[in-house]
């Protein structure tokens, strides 16, 4: 349960949007009251689901321009480009962490001007991504380094 927690809040997140919007929608055109608060929301859910979306995406390695870069390579430098690929998303995820961070910190004093919630809870969603990411880089990366070429095209997980 626990390894497909990012999928279930990213679900959570997008069935929220829709709801809140939706909702929105309804108060603004057939109550005429319009609720103040469903762009701050939905914006703050469209931030977070974009955040662990794209550490899913890490996760099933479904970032394309991976795999197309690799596959045209010849067989023998396959696993050193898989490698140095998976280098530089690790970089790129070391720098949403470490700027995620700052950010955070820089915002967590501030509030959102109809709801009030801190804009931490915004930014937060960039360092947590780029952890994740990390972490399953991890997984990847050992794959590759075993000799499985073209990690992105096999998901850790069989799918």
């Amino acid at each position: 349960m626990l390894a497909n927690l990012p999928e279930a809040i990213g679900g959570i997140a997008m069935l929220a949007i829709t709801l809140v919007l939706f909702a929105g929608v309804i108060w603004r055109y057939f109550f005429v009251d319009p609720l103040t608060w469903s762009d701050e929301i939905s914006r703050l859910l469209f931030v977070w689901l974009a955040f662990i979306g794209a550490a899913v995406g890490v996760k099933r390695g479904s970032h394309s321009a991976v795999v197309v870069f690799e596959a045209r390579m010849p067989r023998r430098w396959q696993r050193p480009m898989a490698l140095f690929a998976l280098a530089v998303m690790a970089v790129m995820a070391g720098v949403l962490v470490y700027t995620g961070i700052r950010e955070t910190i820089a915002n967590i004093a501030q509030a959102m001007p109809v709801t009030r919630i801190s804009r931490g809870w915004q930014y937060v969603a960039v360092p947590i991504s780029g952890g994740l990411m990390l972490i399953y880089l991890v997984a990847l990366t050992r794959r590759a380094w075993r000799g499985e070429l073209r990690p992105a095209l096999h998901a850790p997980d069989g799918e």
